[in-house]
């Protein structure tokens, strides 16, 4: 018990760095070093780059060592189909369940939208700010039921936020995407899947174009 709440700590850990940008594309990782820095032993660094790795935010070679993986408009696009995939078949899960009512995922948006808007220079904040958006997503396929489901989105999750974090965060975004989770809500609270779905493919593809131009703006 004691050493997996160390391998939650290392992996929480790395895996905000990497989010946040703190360690970077490309960067090798030392073993001994981040057990160091820990002040924890090495077999749970060992675990958490398991972990990582499964979440495609770390690549582990034999004799090359592990290093912090990398960003590009290529694997945004994959990472984005596949989430365009599983929100809108989660939809569709609720459709033939006739789930209309969301509790935990209208409770994700009130939490959200309570949130005072940090500024672009306090990476903490702006993580927990981004996090609790996200949320709404994650609640929407935690409410089909689908363990499945939740596996998968939870494993590609933590890629997609390291885009986001880099390039999505906007003061004042987070009203549009208030209001646009609560119209989805709304929409499923009637029964208009079909909408709600269409929507819902709307609004991942409207933020996968706006990740889409500011990288390549940045690359300029």
């Amino acid at each position: 018990m004691e050493i997996k709440t160390v391998t939650n700590i290392a992996t929480e850990y790395l895996r905000k760095q990497i989010i946040t940008g703190k360690l970077v594309a490309g960067q090798k990782l030392n073993e001994t070093d981040l057990a160091l820095h820990l002040n924890i032993s090495r077999p749970p660094i060992r675990e958490a780059f398991r972990t990582l790795e499964n979440e495609h935010l770390i690549v582990s070679m034999p004799r090359k060592g592990t290093n912090v993986s990398e960003i590009s408009i290529e694997y945004l696009q994959d990472v984005y189909k596949a989430r365009e995939m599983l929100e809108c078949y989660a939809i569709d899960i609720l459709k033939a369940e006739n789930i209309r009512e969301l509790p935990n995922v209208i409770a994700s948006v009130e939490a959200a939208s309570n949130l005072s808007t940090p500024s672009q220079d306090n990476r903490e904040e702006v993580f927990t700010y981004l996090k609790a958006f996200v949320d709404f997503h994650i609640k929407l396929i935690e409410s089909t039921g689908n363990n499945w489901m939740v596996h998968f989105y939870n494993s590609i999750s933590s890629h997609l936020a390291r885009y986001q974090f880099v390039y999505l965060y906007v003061p004042g975004s987070g009203r549009r995407s208030t209001e646009e989770h609560q119209h989805i809500i709304s929409l499923i609270k009637r029964g208009s899947y079909e909408k709600a779905k269409k929507f819902m493919r709307e609004h991942v593809n409207y933020t996968f174009e706006f990740l889409r131009n500011k990288m390549l703006q940045t690359a300029r």
